[in-house]
């Protein structure tokens, strides 16, 4: 039996659906190669990030949190709500230990915490730009000042329940204010120099 000549209509019939088949095919390899090149960025993006390094010449969040190993954070880099930076070190138990941060006039404080949150020992800058550290005891009264004062000399407060010690360098003054009874100066300089 001889086979019958396909017709016109069953040749053009033929070559669309082979049409359909290769665009078919052509959208399925399209689509397996985005698939496969987003899981090869995808494992390089998370073999990057999990091995802890990304390389940028500039990072802009606006907080960062390091964590240690058991994910808890062990230290904050943010701002203020007046927009100062701020960073904060955390205990075993998350509570801030040591603060460091500008205040809104631009000078800056380093403070210890005790573990109920309360300023230990502050050191910063004043509105003239002379250090000095502040020790609180555990009432979170302060208890000794060390400064730079006004002239760039040397300044001590020792503060007790019983009244206050204030040294100064500048002059060879010591005063003690006592809480109860008159205020005691003792000049140790010599006037005659």
């Amino acid at each position: 039996m001889l086979k019958a000549e396909p017709t016109f209509e069953a040749l053009a019939s033929h070559i669309q659906r082979q049409d359909r088949s290769l665009k078919a095919m052509g959208w399925s390899v399209l689509g397996a190669t985005i698939m496969a090149a987003t899981a090869i960025l995808a494992s390089q993006w998370h073999s990057t990030v999990s091995a802890g390094t990304v390389k940028a010449k500039t990072l802009s969040v606006e907080t960062i949190a390091l964590r240690n190993d058991t994910g808890k954070i062990v230290a904050l880099i943010s701002s203020t709500s007046d927009g100062m930076p701020h960073i904060s070190l955390f205990d075993s138990r998350q509570k801030v230990r040591l603060s460091i941060g500008l205040r809104q006039d631009g000078a800056p404080s380093v403070s210890l915490l005790d573990t109920e949150q309360g300023s230990r020992a502050v050191l910063s800058l004043n509105d003239h730009q002379n250090a000095s550290l502040t020790m609180f005891n555990a009432a979170k009264v302060p208890r000794a000042t060390l400064a730079v004062d006004a002239v760039s000399s040397g300044h001590v407060v020792l503060y007790g329940t019983g009244g206050g010690l204030n040294l100064s360098a500048s002059d060879g003054r010591m005063q003690w204010n006592p809480v109860d009874g008159a205020v005691q100066n003792v000049q140790t300089r010599n006037k005659t120099q």
